[in-house]
């Protein structure tokens, strides 16, 4: 081959840039020189030139490749722009066991939220301070740009729910429940190489309920039902969750990685997700109450604002960890704080007066049965 025609046919040169870009993200990579690329997938050398690359990404050999090397195994090969993020099992009454050295799960190459309100951007901007997933893979869409425009940088975002279903691998359901389902109704059946992981944080709607739904877009859609709370945005939230019927043993080990990236999370029956959003899903509005009131009888008895609302958060960010690291009851804990004759004895003996135990113990109840409520109207 003269020195012309070889140059003709090597073609443009490789553009690093183009890794980031939707098409190629997760996949490609450089080859053995500036001329050639690499498909991590199909393990295969290709000719430079982003139209052929295009071709090749759009194939169907690729995408079944691609598909399988992402959620199918969890010792694939690992995606330039992926994180690695061990699993830590987690028993049925929700107690987390230490992972076994070496078990690590790859975390699909796109997560992508409907919906951008207080949750959705918790989850995203925990996911950006663990390092979970680069600021390029993260997508979201709204019918507005009013929370987009909230986003951390690098995010993509579209009004057009449909492209963001088509591009990601894990989508985030974080519309309100009332929206649910006339967005789904809205959205374009997919490919059948195209089956992305559905994890919904909307109160109130079943597992059943969803697979449904979503249906009406793929066969089998592989569903998970979750509730996180908002602590997620610091990295100590809680969020239980529930499989659906059509996941498997591999969805489960994505799912916990992802979730547990914001603080504890469990596998519960489904029975337990109102109960849950009671507790959990409501409890640090509870919190925030409790700090509140706290501060302000601090003020009440003389102390500065500032210096009164930081002791109250510290006093029950300590409380909380002597509680999870100790083991002990929290009855325990209390006693050990209450002398005889005491400060603190007086003290909860007026919050018993006033129905303190009783008014948190009304909050969760008030909180599961409205859960409840939702769900019986979707």
């Amino acid at each position: 081959m003269s020195g012309a025609t070889e140059k003709q046919y090597r073609g443009q040169r490789y553009r690093k840039e183009w890794e980031k870009e939707h098409w190629a993200r997760g996949w490609l990579s450089p080859g053995r020189n500036e001329y050639r690329a690499y498909c991590r997938a199909c393990d295969k050398e290709l000719v430079v030139g982003k139209s052929e690359l295009l071709k090749h990404a759009k194939s169907a050999c690729h995408k079944k490749h691609f598909r399988s090397s992402m959620l199918t195994s969890p010792v694939a090969v690992t995606p330039m722009n992926k994180t690695l993020v061990e699993v830590v099992p987690v028993h049925q009454d929700g107690a987390a066991s230490p992972a076994p050295s070496g078990k690590e799960v790859i975390i699909p190459a796109s997560i992508g939220f409907i919906g951008a309100g207080n949750m959705a951007q918790a989850l995203m901007n925990s996911f950006l301070a663990k390092g979970l997933v680069e600021a390029h893979l993260l997508m979201a869409s709204a019918p507005s740009n009013r929370n987009l425009e909230k986003l951390p940088s690098g995010m993509r975002t579209t009004n057009d729910n449909n492209r963001l279903v088509k591009e990601c691998d894990i989508i985030f359901l974080c519309v309100k429940p009332h929206l649910l389902t006339e967005m789904i109704e809205g959205l374009d059946p997919l490919e059948r190489d195209h089956s992305p992981l559905f994890i919904s944080v909307v109160t109130g709607f079943d597992i059943c309920t969803l697979e449904q739904l979503l249906g009406s877009l793929i066969d089998a859609p592989r569903v998970v039902r979750t509730m996180p709370n908002t602590p997620c945005m610091v990295g100590q939230g809680c969020c239980v969750y529930t499989m659906g019927t059509n996941t498997n043993e591999s969805d489960a080990k994505v799912v916990y990685s992802v979730l547990h990236s914001v603080g504890f999370c469990a596998e519960v029956p489904e029975y337990q997700m109102d109960a849950a959003c009671g507790l959990a899903g409501s409890g640090p509005a509870y919190i925030y109450a409790a700090i509140e009131a706290l501060a302000d009888g601090g003020v009440k008895m003389g102390l500065p604002r500032h210096l009164s609302q930081h002791l109250a958060a510290h006093t029950v960010k300590g409380a909380a960890s002597m509680v999870l690291q100790t083991g002990k009851h929290p009855g325990q804990l209390k006693d050990e704080v209450c002398s005889p004759g005491g400060t603190t004895i007086t003290a909860m003996h007026s919050l018993e007066k006033n129905g303190f135990r009783n008014a948190l113990m009304s909050a969760v109840e008030a909180s599961a049965n409205r859960s409840k409520e939702l769900g019986n109207k979707s």
